[in-house]
């Protein structure tokens, strides 16, 4: 199998994606420099090495992660962009990191001093509660997986994706098992602070006896003993657990630094200022008779404007006619509307192929009725055409849910023998990825099925 890659540099993915040069080189995958030729920018292109695609197994887990992959969205992340599959391998494409990784920073003998490291711990903390909020687990949480940045700040790479090869093993899956993602942060702190090498701190960690500087905090110490236990079910139960002892953490550290919440920060109801107290009655001049009568006759001009502006709402509101707003952009309808002294109410938000968003998909009164001034026209506001998603790769069920969680429906499922798929592993889609539709449309799978 490797005879048949043997060198993908200046290779064409999908007759987007360039690869200029090998940058990387993991146990299961390959990293490329690539370059867009869309959007013309420079992204990173990652493939599973060639002596694994025979795994079907793991290229299928490594497309599913990658799909889960591109709706993760969070500055604490490597972005995903896209991925596809090119001569029957599987790719990913991410957002180019110039950063180092932490396993690079380390090998240089440097280590991360106990503040920083607390910063650190808050960051990769932050980001596990998100991926803990959309149900993934990282499963492969190691300092080549981190990227340090300056600031105090870093992001990870790869949640999910594959790392086990077959041969009896199945590729980790993706379940709710946070707490080995927790009991990982614990070793890569202990490994930063102490900069002991792996196998010492796998033994340590073993024995239950960690070897502190003085300088470390107590509350440091307290918090990786803890990670490190998580994944026997007695150290922190959630990543959301281990963001708010870590932020307790440095509170503690730095009493007087700005520190982000340990809960988002929910709206607050300002209360009603407190009534003054009553204060002392003033006495009031006496009006002299002029301004008595002056001030009867300015009230008497009032009340007939009044009158006549009352009667002119009666007599004088003529009907006019509803203007058409539709595949009209909402700020200018509610200008029209405006102009012929009518109002406009957004009633609800729809996906429409044919409509773009922030535009009007439909009205009510209809354009042409004549209706009484004040009226309010209620409008349906598109929010643009859907895309249908990459399904390629995934399950029937996978697809599925994918389908009706962002508003399409399951048409019509086709069952075809195609070579290189696993069984009922959707092979194409109709509409095709990429095409746009309305809410509610149906998308045809064609799933791969075992020969007759």
């Amino acid at each position: 199998m490797a005879e048949k890659y043997p060198d993908w540099r200046g290779k064409v993915l999908r007759k987007r994606y360039r690869l200029d040069e090998r940058i990387a080189l993991g146990r299961t995958v390959e990293v490329f420099r690539a370059y867009d030729l869309l959007e013309e920018r420079e992204v990173a292109v990652k493939l599973p090495l060639p002596h694994l695609l025979s795994d079907r197994e793991f290229c299928d887990q490594f497309r599913a992660a990658a799909h889960r992959a591109t709706r993760l969205r969070y500055p604490g992340l490597v972005e995903v962009l896209d991925y596809g599959l090119e001569e029957d391998r599987p790719f990913v494409v991410e957002e180019l990191v110039e950063a180092r990784t932490l396993h690079e920073i380390l090998e240089t003998g440097k280590r991360m001093k106990p503040l920083g490291a607390l910063y650190f711990a808050l960051e990769i903390s932050r980001t596990l509660a998100y991926l803990e909020k959309q149900g993934v687990a990282h499963g492969s949480l190691d300092e080549r997986h981190i990227f340090i940045y300056p600031g105090r700040k870093a992001k990870m790479s790869d949640p999910g994706f594959p790392v086990v090869m077959g041969g009896g093993d199945s590729p980790f899956p993706v379940f709710l098992n946070l707490q080995r993602d927790i009991r990982d942060l614990g070793y890569l702190i202990y490994r930063s602070v102490t900069n002991r090498s792996k196998q010492e701190v796998l033994e340590d960690a073993r024995k239950g006896k960690l070897r502190w500087d003085r300088e470390v905090p107590l509350r440091l110490q307290r918090f990786v003993e803890v990670c490190l236990k998580s994944a026997e079910g007695k150290g922190f139960p959630t990543a959301r657990d281990a963001l708010r002892d870590v932020v307790s953490s440095l509170r503690e550290e730095l009493p007087l630094a700005p520190l982000p919440p340990e809960e988002p920060e929910e709206e607050r109801v300002e209360e009603a200022p407190a009534a003054p107290a009553a204060a002392l009655p003033l006495p009031l001049p006496r009006l002299r008779r002029w301004q008595v009568w002056v001030g009867g006759g300015l009230l008497a001009v009032a009340a007939v404007l009044l009158f006549f502006w009352i009667l002119s709402m009666f007599i004088g509101g003529t009907k006019v006619e509803v203007p058409n707003l539709v595949n009209v952009s909402v700020e200018e309808a509610a200008k029209m509307a405006a102009e012929r002294d009518l109002g406009l109410l957004v009633v609800g938000k729809d996906h429409d192929a044919q409509v773009k968003a922030d535009y009007v998909i439909s009205q009510d009164p209809k354009p042409g009725e004549m209706v009484k001034r004040k009226t309010v026209i209620k409008v349906l506001q598109s929010l643009g055409p859907l895309t249908v998603p990459n399904l390629v790769g995934l399950s029937l069920e996978d697809a599925r849910s994918v389908l009706e969680s962002r508003g399409f429906r399951v048409g019509e499922v086709i069952y075809k023998e195609v070579a290189g798929y696993s069984q009922n592993r959707v092979v194409e889609t109709d509409p095709p990825y990429g095409s746009k539709l309305s809410s509610g449309a149906a998308v045809n799978l064609v799933v791969n099925r075992k020969p007759q």
